[in-house]
C-alpha cells in the first residue's frame, strides 16, 4: 500500500513539474536552464569529480585545466538543453519538433530505405540524443530503442505513450535481443546507444583507453546484413540542434581485416564515436564512469 501511495505521489510531482516547465515562457526557460547548468557545474561535486577524472585520463596534459573545465560546463549545458527536449517533445507537433533541428547527409538514410535495407542507428550519450531519435523516426519511420524501465509504472506508461507518439517503440533491456528481432520483422529500424559502461562485453579502445563495449549492434548487423548508420547531434543553442548522419558501415560490402568480424565491427563503431568526441568534446556526457572496468582507481581520487 505504501508503495502504491508513493508511486502516485511521485506521479503528481512529475505532472506538476512538467506543467510548470511547459507554461514557462521560452526566453525565461532558456535563462533558467543555463542557470541550472551553472549550478550543476558548481554544486554537483560527485559527477564533477567523475568528469575531471575522465578528462584527465583521456587528455592528460595535452589540453589545459581551463579547457577541461570549459568542456565540463558545456557538457552540463548540453545535457540540460537535451533534458528539456525530452520534456517538450512529449507534447509538441511533428512540424514543431522537426523545426528545431537541421539534418546533414540525410540522403544516406534515404538510400538505405530505397535499397530496402535493415537499418541500425548507432549513437551515443552525446549532444541531443533526446531529439535525435524522435526526429529521425518522424522523418523516416518507426524506430525500436533499448531503454531501462522506470521504477514508477505510472511514469513509465506516460513515457511509453509519449515515445509512441513520436514513432518510437521502447524495448526493455532484459529482453532487448528478442525485441530487436521482432522490430526488424515489423519493418522497424533499431537504435542502440553504445558508449555506456558495461560490466562485460568486448574489449575495445575507446577514446584511446581500454574499455568494454556492447557487441549487440555488430551481431545484429551481421545476422541480418543490416547497415549501421552512425548519428550524432550537436547543440547550437536552446531548441537549436544539428543532426549529423555519418558514413554508414555496410556489413555486406565491408572489407574485414580479421576473422573475428564481431570484434572488428565493434571496434570500428567505437572508433567512430571516439572521433566525434575528440572533434567536439563539449557535447559528450563526461559525467559517467565510462572507464570503471579497467581504470576504477581514477574515480577514487
Amino acid at each position: 500500500m505504501y508503495r502504491v501511495i508513493k508511486d502516485y505521489f511521485r506521479l503528481f510531482l512529475y505532472n506538476t513539474f512538467i506543467f510548470l516547465f511547459l507554461i514557462t515562457p521560452k526566453f525565461i526557460m532558456e535563462k533558467f536552464l543555463r542557470f541550472l547548468a551553472f549550478l550543476a557545474y558548481k554544486l554537483n561535486k560527485k559527477h564533477l569529480k567523475v568528469a575531471r577524472a575522465n578528462l584527465d585520463l583521456v587528455y592528460k596534459d595535452s589540453i589545459s585545466k581551463d579547457r577541461k573545465e570549459e568542456i565540463i560546463y558545456n557538457s552540463y549545458k548540453s545535457l540540460v538543453f537535451n533534458m528539456y527536449e525530452f520534456i517538450e517533445n512529449q507534447t509538441i507537433s511533428k512540424e514543431e519538433l522537426l523545426s528545431k533541428a537541421n539534418i546533414l547527409n540525410k540522403e544516406i538514410i534515404e538510400k538505405a530505405f530505397q535499397d530496402n535495407r535493415k537499418i541500425i542507428y548507432m549513437t551515443a550519450h552525446y549532444g541531443g540524443w533526446e531529439i535525435t531519435l524522435p526526429y529521425i523516426a518522424l522523418m523516416f519511420g518507426d524506430i525500436a530503442v533499448v531503454n531501462r524501465r522506470m521504477d514508477n509504472p505510472h511514469i513509465q506508461k506516460k513515457y511509453e505513450i509519449a515515445r509512441s507518439k513520436n514513432r518510437i517503440t521502447m524495448l526493455e533491456k532484459e529482453t532487448a535481443a528478442k525485441g530487436m528481432l521482432k522490430a526488424f520483422k515489423e519493418n522497424k529500424s533499431v537504435a542502440i546507444v553504445i558508449d555506456q559502461h558495461i560490466g562485460s562485453g568486448i574489449e575495445v579502445e575507446f577514446l584511446a583507453q581500454k574499455a568494454y563495449a556492447t557487441d549487440s549492434t555488430s551481431r545484429l548487423a551481421l545476422k541480418f546484413d543490416a547497415i549501421i548508420i552512425p548519428i550524432f547531434t550537436v547543440n547550437n543553442g536552446f531548441r537549436d540542434w544539428t543532426i549529423k548522419v555519418c558514413e554508414p558501415i555496410d556489413v555486406k560490402t565491408f572489407d574485414f581485416k580479421t576473422d573475428d568480424k564481431v570484434k572488428e565491427l565493434t571496434q570500428i563503431q567505437n572508433d567512430i564515436v571516439s572521433k566525434q568526441i575528440f572533434d567536439k568534446p563539449d557535447f559528450w556526457l563526461w559525467q559517467h564512469k565510462r572507464f570503471k572496468k579497467f581504470h576504477k582507481n581514477i574515480y577514487k581520487k
